[in-house]
């Protein structure tokens, strides 16, 4: 089980720049109005110190993240996003790149008889994250890789109506929020390897009774968060290192 945003992609590019999450690539493209990006890049700046804040609870966080991913929706709602639009601009962004080794991971998994699943949770855009792994990814993937994360719902335009509920973000992540569709990848499994890039990962199991070995992925303010890492993880990768 991993999350996608800077444990599947990269958090920093070659170059230095931010790497985009799939709200990100939504953000970014130019089919949504500049006063959009202004508002979501504002949103950004007021909420995202609060989530990586290793000094506020979980508890305190999630009412706060709730009205962060709330305010989002709500402002995507009234822009001109489309499937097609989607697909657009998940074509032209480049700020949005797989970290390194990843692609081996998921086609080993794929190809082992039988195949690891793989469960990609994401507090993101489910429909973003897959048309990112199709066009990305140099093979299909398997029912075996499955992302679990938020839908988007669209009118019979193919134009954007609303959002699944309950809303799935970074501090709430469990096995409850598995499609019954997914649950068979996971009947029988005594193991489960964890990947992820925040304290909120951590539950991404829960629910299921399993062995866990956790991998924390530190990107930012490592120096400052090390510890509190090491603490909760069997495991720690900084730095964007690869998987």
């Amino acid at each position: 089980i991993t999350s996608p945003g800077e444990a599947v992609t990269r958090c920093f590019l070659p170059c230095g720049g931010r790497g985009s999450s799939a709200h990100g690539v939504i953000e970014g493209a130019s089919l949504l109005s500049e006063a959009f990006r202004q508002r979501a890049k504002e949103l950004f700046e007021k909420y995202y110190p609060v989530e990586i804040d290793e000094k506020m609870s979980i508890e305190e966080k999630i009412p706060i993240m709730n009205a962060w991913y709330s305010e989002m929706h709500n402002l995507m709602l009234g822009e001109d996003v489309t499937t097609e639009n989607i697909r657009r601009a998940v074509a032209s962004c480049e700020t949005i790149q797989l970290r390194d080794g990843m692609v081996d991971f998921l086609q080993k998994c794929q190809d082992t008889s039988p195949p690891i699943p793989v469960l990609i949770m994401s507090a993101g855009l489910g429909d973003v994250i897959e048309e990112f792994l199709r066009q990305r990814l140099p093979f299909e993937l398997k029912p075996s890789t499955m992302v679990v994360s938020n839908r988007m719902s669209f009118d019979g335009d193919g134009r954007l109506s609303g959002f699944s509920e309950p809303l799935l973000h970074m501090f709430n992540k469990t096995a409850a929020f598995m499609p019954e569709s997914s649950k068979h990848l996971v009947d029988g499994k005594r193991h489960c390897l964890l990947i992820g890039d925040g304290v909120g990962d951590l539950t991404m199991a829960d629910g299921l009774e399993v062995e866990k070995f956790k991998v924390g992925l530190l990107n930012e303010k490592v120096e400052e968060r090390l510890q509190q890492y090491q603490d909760l993880f069997d495991f720690v990768v900084t730095h964007d290192g690869p998987v």
